[in-house]
Order: structure tokens, then sequence, then C-alpha cells
């Protein structure tokens, strides 16, 4: 496996930004894209995709029909696809350094481009979850309140995450059998880690819900999870991800500033949506997202 730094070590450029400056800006980019979105929590919920576009707009035609058993000669209404639509829109964001000269020559060049670099990715990744973790909280059709925060005296966090899950798959456009993801407030993680008895089995609460619920659960830090916690089943289904590569606009800029160093550029346009389902939910909602208030 091969380090960042060896990989940028182009063996047609003649200095470390001179002739291979397109592969540079090429491996640096998908590099901070692949690692940003890989940290992100965010991602790991909802479905992601790069398009060519910048905005899009559904029609809800979700209200399918199929009959079963059918006469042999039998034919079928269509199913019409009404004017009902919803869309999103791409938001551009940037990550820029500045690769100094003077600390390329005192020898410590890739040790501070790695630290930069992890820089824009952890800015980067947490531009990520905010958007689709508030577009989640604003998209979750159903809501619980917990009992108590969770870890206190009076929790009881079990029955708060069995309740939510039944709202899900009472009133939610689903099979029924779907994993779930549960993305709760960092400071929740003793919650759900310490051991308790479960029947005749010692193992933790996140154990104990993923064995008999098929559920994952997810920590952020983002505040639009600080006190409330969301439910969901995941996948582009539920909501999506985008992040534009399509033609018009230059992604990376690499720049040399006289006399300083070179300067690098990173520009992207990125949005979520979340799917409607014509399942009851208001627009711009589905039942198949629901946030638990109050358990910090």
């Amino acid at each position: 496996m091969k380090s960042l730094e060896q990989i940028l070590q182009v063996e047609a450029a003649a200095g470390p930004f001179s002739t291979g400056d397109a592969v540079i800006e090429q491996t640096l980019r998908d590099f901070i894209q692949l690692q940003s979105t890989t940290i992100a929590v965010g991602t790991k919920v909802v479905g992601v995709r790069s398009v060519p576009w910048m905005d899009f707009k559904w029609y809800t035609g979700v209200n399918g029909t199929f009959s079963y058993p059918l006469d042999d000669n039998a034919i079928v209404d269509p199913t019409k696809i009404g004017t009902d639509n919803y869309s999103t829109k791409l938001f551009k964001g940037q990550g820029r350094v500045t690769f100094l000269d003077s600390v390329r020559l005192r020898g410590e060049s890739w040790e501070n481009i790695d630290k930069q670099q992890l820089g824009i990715i952890r800015a980067r990744a947490d531009k990520i979850d905010a958007t689709i973790l508030s577009a989640l909280a604003a998209g979750a059709g159903q809501t619980l309140a917990a009992s108590a925060a969770f870890g206190s005296a009076g929790a009881d966090e079990e029955g708060d995450l069995l309740s939510a899950m039944d709202l899900i798959f009472a009133n939610a456009r689903v099979s029924g059998d779907e994993p779930l993801a549960l993305i709760l407030p960092a400071s929740k993680r003793s919650a759900m880690l310490n051991t308790q008895l479960f029947g005749n089995v010692v193992e933790s609460l996140q154990s104990h819900m993923g064995r008999i619920a098929n559920l994952t659960v997810y920590y952020s830090r983002d505040s639009t999870v600080a006190s409330d916690a969301l439910l969901l089943i995941p996948g582009s289904e539920s909501a999506e991800f985008f992040q534009y590569n399509g033609e018009g606009f230059m992604e990376t800029e690499l720049t040399r500033l006289p006399g300083v160093g070179y300067d690098w550029l990173l520009t992207s346009f990125m949005g979520t949506v979340v799917h409607e389902h014509q399942d009851g939910a208001a627009a711009g909602k589905n039942n198949r997202i629901l946030k638990i208030t109050g358990v910090a």
C-alpha cells in the first residue's frame, strides 16, 4: 500500500509542483473528497451519488399498483404519475490551503502538507454531516419523546427505541423487515455501550439492539443531534447526498504565490434530499425517518 507522499511523487515532475501539477491536483482532490465522505457519519445512512446536474426535480409517483391474480385476457388500468413534485439544489463549498516555500525548504513539507490536507478533510466531513443530518431532522415524518435522557436513572432506552421502530414500520412505506440506523449524540456512547443483563445474556444495549432488531448505531457531535436522536431506515430510498462532477467549473486550482508558496483551492457543490413517499407525511418529509427528542 502506497503512502500519499509516494502517490504524489510523479516521475515526470521536475520539482514538487512542476510538470506533474495536473496529476497532483487530481490526486489531492480525489483523496480529500473520498476521505471526507468516508469519515462523515451522514454518508453511512443515506445514498451517496456523484451527479452532472445542479438542480433536479422528482415527481412523486410512488403510489403504484399491481393486480394479481388476473384473468388471462384481462388488462389493468395504468398508474398515472401526477404533477406533485419535490426538488433539490446543490450549494457551493470550498477548502483552501497554502503550501509554503519556507516549510518545504526546511524539510518538513510532507508532514505539514498532510496535516493541512487532514484539516480540510475533517472540515469538509463536518459540513457534509451538517447538511445531511439537518436534512434528515427536517425530513423526519414522525417524532417520539424519550422517556428520559439516555443513561439517566429514569431512562428506558430499549423501550423508547422499540416504540420508535414500531412507528416507522406502522406508518412508513416499507416491507416490515428492513434494517435500521440510529444516530445519537456522541455523549451517549457510554449509555449504549454499558453492559447489562438481557434475559440470560450480558451485553451492551448497542449489541443487544443490533442482535434483536438489526439496528446499527452511529454517534455524532453535530449540533443537529446535540439533544435528539435520529432513527431511520438507511439507504437511498430514504434520502440521498449528491456531489457535482459535471463540466463547467474547475474543481481544483493550484496557483503560484510569488515569494510565498503554492495556493491550492478545492471547490465542491453538494446537496441532500429527503425523498417523499406519499406515506402520509407532510411535504419534504417521509415516515421512514423518526426523531427521538430529549435523549440528552
